[in-house]
């Protein structure tokens, strides 16, 4: 996950110093025109930059970028933009817009390799959808570097993400992009990253909270569903876990069409039917379907957690028997962090976690750092 922030002005790039610092996640600075801005936010630690070498001042410009983000070791990203073409390509653009969408970025691509600058990633947007589409597909033929993905000015919440979900959905379900944004008008850009995950869920490529599928509905419906959809959707919000969850609006679609949820309900005339993994549970009255839902969820998240805790628990345990088993003259911080790879192969990164616990106490009679700002490999104190 990355968050891009714009900084237009010398104030913007002083800012992005507590940005940085603050920030969970990787942060790019937006930068154009003026190219002492990436110098001052490749010193202000920004993770990332966006560049239009096209509009920041020339090659000198981009090569003294290039050079203090090779000394800082922070990559770029070079984008290519329906709307700002290099006016020698204007012509192409009229006739064979696609062409020059893509002979804009091969010569960004040509100018970063000839400063002898790798480490990028190339974008190429446009507002014309099967355009987009067109020339991401034509360029991942043509470069091996990765590609970001985008509907540029793509629109309000409603027809943009339509827009973005068409394009970047067609390019991701080919194996092509490998970091996306989605372009709304709106002044809340958390609602962009909603559609950009609901976009990735849809595909299967990562898991991010619930997912919630809902029947057309039709006139066998005999109850509110549209309200229930509603309220079920804006509850599952403060849901981390990737449960999928069904609403239905008749007997007819039933459990059978959903078999496949974990959790749903049946509506029905003045009642519903609450089922989970495929099995009805109970039938209850229609103005607590919704609550007898959610209790159920909550229910079967919280055995489910206890259950890994109790795994983990048991897996931390067993370890450590052999750690203490182990000769004590022979408990050396190789000897450790060799056990405790060698659980990690064996299971997965929850087992790693136990290990990693199990081996604490044997780490502090070693005299190792064991703070959390010693790494995931401690080191000798």
């Amino acid at each position: 996950d990355l968050v891009r922030v714009a900084v237009p002005r010398d104030e913007d790039a002083e800012a992005l110093k507590t940005i940085v610092k603050r920030s969970a996640i990787p942060v790019i600075a937006d930068i154009h025109f003026n190219h002492t801005l990436a110098l001052k936010a490749i010193d202000a630690g920004a993770h990332c930059i966006r560049l239009n070498p096209g509009n920041i001042g020339g090659r000198d410009k981009v090569a003294e970028v290039a050079r203090r983000a090779t000394a800082a070791g922070v990559p770029m990203r070079i984008g290519v933009n329906s709307g700002s073409l290099p006016k020698h390509l204007h012509e192409l653009e009229r006739d064979q817009p696609v062409e020059a969408l893509v002979a804009a970025a091969a010569e960004f691509v040509a100018l970063m390799e000839s400063l002898d600058f790798e480490d990028f990633k190339v974008s190429i947007k446009s507002t014309n959808v099967p355009n987009t589409i067109a020339a991401n597909r034509l360029l991942s033929e043509r470069i091996d570097y990765p590609l970001h993905l985008g509907i540029t000015e793509a629109g309000t919440k409603w027809s943009g993400s339509l827009k973005s979900a068409v394009g970047l959905g067609t390019l991701l379900a080919d194996g092509i992009g490998d970091t996306i944004r989605i372009s709304l008008s709106t002044f809340h850009a958390e609602e962009e990253v909603k559609v950009a995950w609901e976009i990735l869920k849809a595909l299967k490529l990562r898991e991010r909270g619930p997912v919630l599928i809902a029947c057309p509905t039709c006139g066998r419906l005999q109850f509110d569903m549209d309200t229930v959809v509603a309220e079920i959707e804006q509850r599952l919000e403060s849901y981390a876990d990737p449960v999928e969850v069904a609403v239905l609006g008749c007997a007819v679609n039933g459990i059978g069409e959903a078999s496949h949820a974990d959790f749903g309900i049946t509506g029905a005339k003045n009642e519903g039917l609450i089922f989970a993994h495929g099995k009805p549970l109970r039938k209850v009255p229609q103005e607590r379907l919704v609550d007898e839902l959610f209790a159920e969820i909550d229910r079967s998240l919280a055995i489910g957690r206890t259950e890994v805790d109790e795994r983990k628990a048991a897996e931390g345990a067993q370890w450590l028997k052999r750690i203490e088993d182990e000769n004590a003259d022979e408990l050396t911080p190789e000897r450790l962090a060799a056990m405790e790879a060698a659980a990690a192969r064996a299971d997965d990164g929850d087992e790693a976690a136990a290990v990693t616990d199990a081996l604490l106490e044997p780490r502090l009679k070693l005299g190792e750092d064991v703070s959390p700002t010693a790494g995931r490999r401690f080191t000798r104190a």
